[in-house]
């Protein structure tokens, strides 16, 4: 998988309760990386990952399945791989598209996995 990480990410199981999330922002090197993640419904739902975590297609897939509402949100509260977060950066990537006005001509693609 390449770097830097697309912006569409669905979750194999719910993560503070949602499985749609956008990669915001980015950073770090080699096993260092890491990954802002908010969620696509609730933008205070929002964690910071490690890379190779995200890599990982038994926990994450890259671009946005399609789900049934009752698989999309979760108010579970036995969701065991809820993060605790105090370190997500909110702020977008130049090159996430989220900023106006465009900071950077390329913009990282949503869906598009190797």
């Amino acid at each position: 998988m390449r770097w830097p990480p697309n912006k569409a990410w669905t979750s194999t199981t719910p993560r503070k309760g949602f499985r749609h999330f956008v990669a915001i922002n980015y950073g770090g090197r080699g096993k260092d990386r890491w990954v802002s993640m908010v969620s696509v419904l609730d933008s205070q739902s929002c964690f910071c990952i490690r890379w190779d975590e995200l890599k990982d297609k038994t926990k994450w897939i890259s671009g946005w399945m399609q789900l049934s509402r009752d698989e999309a949100i979760s108010n579970s509260s036995l969701d065991l791989l809820e993060e605790t977060d105090n370190k997500s950066c909110l702020h977008p990537s130049s090159d996430s598209g989220l900023s106006i006005p465009l900071e950077e001509g390329i913009v990282r693609p949503w869906f598009l996995d190797d």
